[in-house]
């Protein structure tokens, strides 16, 4: 199966709870996943229920990412997920191999 990296952009809990559904069972079929969470839906971490169905992807494979620019203006503390990448869209697009389908939500 090919890699698939699911971005989500927006604070749209409905929005991010399809993509987050997908990237599970992305990661659950055994495709390489990846999860990230930019700027403009950092603001979803401070909800209990997204931080859950984000671990759940996470401890079915998914790798998580998250925007650094969003975590600093959103000044969330304490930093939730402190053992999650830290990359902008460059290096995430940058490192995605060319068979690497992309879903931006």
């Amino acid at each position: 199966m090919r890699p698939l990296i699911v971005i989500l952009a927006a604070a749209s809990a409905a929005r991010a709870k399809s993509g987050l559904d997908l990237a599970a069972a992305s990661a659950a079929l055994g495709a390489a996943t990846r999860l990230h969470i930019d700027a403009g839906a950092i603001g979803l971490l401070g909800d209990a229920g997204m931080i859950a169905a984000i671990e759940q992807a996470c401890l079915l494979g998914a790798v998580l990412s998250l925007c650094p620019t969003g975590l600093a203006d959103a000044g969330l503390t304490p930093l939730p997920f402190p053992d999650a990448d830290r990359c902008g869209l460059v290096s995430l697009l940058g490192e995605a191999g060319d068979d690497a389908r992309l879903l931006v939500i």
